[in-house]
């Protein structure tokens, strides 16, 4: 019978060799082998293969990996996330998603959905545009770093935009969002090749804006919702993205995919506990039970009633219902003339 560990269980296997890839923070991904020494379910132990790791790569709990399978001459992936650290070299990874034909991505993507503001740039050179994003993301860093207003002000006031931007709010976005790109639906559709400035509010602890400007990859056919507006999901690479804010990218990224992870196995547990409780009752069942209950309760009292009565007059015994007959007609008798 399949459930939804049957395809990770058909493809990994204790003393398999799998490959990992570890995202950089300075982007793109370390690829390596690992060895499963357990597997069960979603979760995997696996073990490094090499003793040392480069010192510029890092594996920490809640890191997205790519975890790779070799069947035949093709090879497929899914996706996983640390949530244990057992040594330097061994790792708990708990999978998620499906296994599909690997296209080596170079970065990791999951859905979400965020508060976003946009501005499709018409007509600017790409020099203006980045010179534009460079002043907003550094207005981004004074602000978080404490800076006063008027010193953010005054530094700001040396620089002229190009371009003025007319932002779009998506208060709740739907979107796909990775290191090195966002799906994001919009209500206006773009071309490719276009420019698009990005605002993107990742409620992190604290929240954190992170500025960026896309490029437009690809358009998907309008989808039509209920009250008959259209929305387009436009997939953009990151043309101009800050490494720092790459890496918060990533950081929300992993805290999605934690709290997908922790909804599962409370669901997990709520069913086993369901197992083990009576199931509850439907409002028909208390009616008929509380029927019987007032049923129990009438012939209970109607026989304590009955013994109460007893106990007072006890019923005549057969001599003395003969004796009480033979003087009735003696004394029947007597008046006769």
């Amino acid at each position: 019978m399949e459930d939804e560990y049957s395809e990770y269980r058909a493809v990994l296997a204790p003393g398999m060799r799998i490959e990992i890839g570890i995202p950089l923070s300075g982007g793109g991904v370390f690829r390596d082998w690992g060895v499963i020494s357990e597997s069960g379910g979603d979760l995997l132990l696996l073990q490094i293969s090499r003793d040392v790791l480069p010192a510029n790569v890092r594996v920490d709990v809640g890191f997205i990996l790519d975890v790779s399978v070799w069947l035949g001459k093709d090879s497929y992936t899914c996706s996983g996330i640390v949530t244990a650290r057992l040594s330097e070299l061994v790792l708990q990874v708990r999978l998620f998603g499906r296994f599909t034909l690997r296209e080596r991505r170079q970065f990791f993507r999951t859905d979400m959905a965020l508060k976003v503001r946009y501005d499709i740039v018409d007509e600017s050179s790409r020099k203006e545009v980045e010179r534009d994003w460079e002043v907003r993301k550094e207005r981004e860093q004074m602000k978080f770093q404490g800076y006063d207003d008027f010193v953010i002000a005054a530094q700001m006031a040396r620089f002229q935009p190009a371009k003025d931007i007319v932002w779009r709010d998506l208060l709740r976005a739907q979107l796909n969002l990775g290191g090195g790109g966002i799906c994001l639906r919009m209500p206006t559709t773009a071309r490719p090749d276009q420019l698009v400035n990005l605002e993107l509010y990742l409620p992190l602890e604290p929240p954190r804006l992170v500025h960026a400007v896309g490029q437009v990859i690809h358009v998907k056919p309008p989808l039509t919702l209920r009250d008959g507006s259209s929305r387009y999901d436009v997939g953009m690479e990151f043309l101009f993205l800050d490494e720092r804010d790459r890496d918060l990218i990533f950081k929300q990224i992993s805290s999605v995919q934690i709290a997908n992870l922790r909804k599962i196995s409370d669901k997990r547990d709520m069913d086993e506990l369901g197992d083990d409780v009576a199931p509850s009752l439907a409002p028909r069942q208390y009616l008929m039970r509380a029927l019987w209950v007032l049923l129990f309760l009438f012939a209970a009292y109607g026989l304590g009633r009955y013994l109460i009565a007893y106990r007072q007059a006890p019923p005549e015994n057969e001599i003395q219902k003969t004796y009480e007959e033979s003087i009735r007609k003696y004394r029947h008798m007597d008046r006769q003339p």
